[in-house]
């Protein structure tokens, strides 16, 4: 570390000196003493830092790797007793605020906090002042420009051909203004791209240690928050399992659930009364899962997510029922059901002077192809009394690429009644952004979960598209911070995620909207 710090002040001060030594004048060596502070003041406020924690970063590797060699089971406990994972204040700080969340929910044994949530690439930023140190190129090219006005103006300004020998010395001072402009412009430029290129790789090298370091530690110590909730599924569907069969016989039940390793097996027959009698009774409700304004991470509006409240099993989650009922199509049913609660919910809000977000609810290919959509919404508007606006209809993808025409047909018509209409799941593949122009919608909800890591470099150009069309073009599916560096670049305005909020109740919903 302390190498690389020499070696980069080096090259600054090289490069400042021999700009020094070769300015032609006092005001020239005024301009390149005003550069090199301001250099100066970016290599101690953010490139050194930057080494420094990449150096931290590198030694946090190596610590995980020495703690797994000591012990291969339960490596989080040899991680998390050593004082100085990083050997570096800032960073040490940090892990130990994580190290005490996480060892609090190792006691409840549900591991949700991910350590990107904590050492990100936001983090970085505020430790090494980017926000200020990308602005210092600039600066040095503007003192340079600085440089080049007040040498030209000199020497304009001195112009004078009284005489022979005025007009000789009026030249002499021209071309020494002239020498003055190119050489602080030069230097300025040369400077500016000197400490970008400098900046820019410490950046890149320090990015890359924390990669390094991110990745083992998802390795070998706490798996991310994408493992974590696979394992969290699996659990809990062991668990339904397990109380499936202490359940009285008479009272059988069992859940479909695609993909699980433990094979739960499909009883049509005994699940379909109890998915009955649970709208009569009133035990499906909804959850809210906020989306946010990227730059701001404030609340702009909230999709409804259906939750099963058993009263023997507890609350269910749309995996273990939703794939039976999409089956054999009573999702119809369940989805108006959940259509209307969200209604009534808008309506309360309003009635008790909480000003709604608006709110999307899902429409899926069945629903369009076994109901009158349109007429069910139009029904609702006019029996809860809502604002359009407060309600927006996200229509999944494959309802599109089943049928685009009739689906598009829909879309327009709930348009017209006012309602804002989303393409959900989108992809950037099945459907082409090109083909939009046919589409009378508003919105695509772009989701990260069906989309390859390798293919997020194509999140701009699908963003772009997108505005060409003037379409915007929410996100969701968010879990760290490397998803939404690509969203930042591309300009994402809107995302939805566990990385910002996971599902929760209306009254906590309501709670965060106070």
């Amino acid at each position: 570390m302390k190498k690389l710090i020499i070696a980069v002040a080096a090259i600054l001060i090289g490069a400042g000196g021999l700009l020094l030594s070769l300015s032609p004048d006092n005001f020239s060596i005024l301009i390149l003493a005003i550069m090199c502070i301001v250099i100066a003041f970016g290599f101690f406020l953010g490139l050194m830092p930057a080494i420094k924690l990449a150096n931290g970063f590198t030694i946090g590797t190596m610590n995980v790797e020495q703690a797994l060699d000591i012990q291969t089971s339960e490596t989080w406990i040899a991680v998390f007793k050593l004082e100085s994972l990083f050997q570096n204040r800032e960073l040490d700080k940090i892990f130990k605020t994580y190290r005490g969340k996480i060892e609090e929910e190792k006691e409840s044994e549900e591991v949700e906090s991910d350590i990107e949530e904590y050492i990100n690439e936001d983090f970085l930023s505020l430790r090494t002042w980017q926000g200020l140190i990308l602005q210092i190129p600039g600066i040095l090219t503007g003192l340079g420009i600085l440089g080049t006005f007040v040498g030209l103006v000199t020497g304009i300004s001195s112009i004078g051909f009284s005489s022979v020998d005025a007009a000789i010395e009026s030249i002499n001072v021209l071309l020494s203004g002239i020498e003055t402009a190119f050489y602080t412009s030069i230097a300025g430029v040369i400077l500016s791209i000197l400490f970008n290129i400098l900046n820019r790789l410490i950046w890149n090298y320090m990015l890359r240690a924390e990669g390094v370091f991110i990745e083992k530690f998802h390795q070998t110590v706490i798996p991310s928050t994408e493992k974590s909730a696979r394992k969290r599924l699996d659990k809990e569907l062991k668990q339904i399992i397990t109380r499936l069969d202490k359940l009285p016989q008479n009272n059988g039940f069992s859940l479909s659930v695609s993909g699980s390793e433990y094979g739960v097996r499909s009883n049509e027959q005994v699940m379909m009364p109890q998915v009955i009698d649970g709208l009569k009774n009133g035990e499906f409700t909804f959850y809210l899962q906020p989306k946010v304004a990227l730059q701001t991470k404030k609340i702009n509006s909230a999709e409804a997510l259906v939750r099963w409240i058993h009263p023997g099993l507890g609350m269910l989650t749309p995996s273990t029922f939703i794939p039976m009922l999409e089956k054999n199509g009573f999702i119809t049913k369940l989805d108006m059901y959940i259509w209307e609660q969200v209604f009534a919910t808008l309506r309360r809000w309003i009635d008790s002077g909480i000003r709604p977000v608006p709110v999307s609810v899902n429409v899926s290919k069945t629903d369009l192809l076994a109901m009158d959509v349109e007429a069910f919404f139009t029904k609702m508007l006019d029996k809860y009394r809502i604002p359009p606006r407060n309600l927006e209809i996200e229509i999944a993808k494959n309802a599109f690429v089943h049928n685009i025409k009739s689906s598009s047909e829909v879309a327009g018509r709930l348009r017209r009644l006012g309602f804002k209409v989303i393409v959900d799941g989108f992809d950037g593949d099945y459907i082409s952004v090109n083909m939009l122009e046919n589409l009378e919608v508003d919105e695509l909800k772009l989701d990260l979960r069906f989309m390859p890591e390798h293919e997020y470099v194509t999140i701009e150009s699908i963003f772009e598209q997108a505005r060409k069309l003037n379409v915007a073009i929410t996100v969701e599916g968010i879990e760290n911070t490397e998803q939404i560096t690509y969203l930042k670049r591309a300009g994402c305005n809107e995302a939805q995620g566990f990385y910002f909020y996971k599902p929760m109740s209306i009254e906590s919903f309501e709670d965060d909207l106070e």
